[in-house]
This record gives C-alpha cells, sequence and structure tokens, in this order.
C-alpha cells in the first residue's frame, strides 16, 4: 500500500500482512473498503519506524493547520458538503 502527500509529492510504503488483515465493508461499486488490521503484526513486517514516523507526521500536519478537526457531526457534514 502506498500514500502519497499532496504538496511535496513524497511516496510512503506500509507492508500488509494479508493474514492479519479482515475485510469489515466493501461497497457496492468495489471501490471502497474498510479493513481491520492488527497493529501487531504491522510492526512486524514494517521497519519500526515506519509506522512511527506516519503517526508523527499526520499529528504535525493537525498542528500546522493542514487538517481539520472537528467535534461536532453536524458541522462535518456541512464542511464536506460546501
Amino acid at each position: 500500500m502506498t500514500f502519497m502527500r499532496e504538496k511535496n509529492k513524497q511516496l510512503a510504503a506500509v507492508t500488509l500482512p494479508l493474514t492479519d488483515v479482515k475485510l469489515l465493508y466493501r461497497s457496492n461499486r468495489g471501490k471502497k473498503l474498510v479493513l481491520e488490521i492488527a497493529i501487531e503484526a504491522l510492526k512486524r513486517v514494517n521497519e519500526p519506524n515506519t509506522i512511527d514516523a506516519m503517526v508523527a507526521e499526520a499529528r504535525f500536519d493537525y498542528f500546522v493547520g493542514k487538517t481539520k478537526g472537528f467535534t461536532d457531526t453536524k458541522k462535518l457534514m456541512s464542511y464536506l458538503e460546501s
């Protein structure tokens, strides 16, 4: 699985252990999946700092205002609809 940051187009890759992935939901069109992945399994097959770096980067992006946080569902929905 590869993630790309929009601003500077850096790639980050995470290896998913298929034996530890559980499908929770698949859309009718087959374009969206919701998976459950065991964190311990991710740590086992990825470098120790891969997940930590991704979490730290996401926290930093939130801190500097590149992402938005919502505590009210109605405000989130109105933001998404605009």
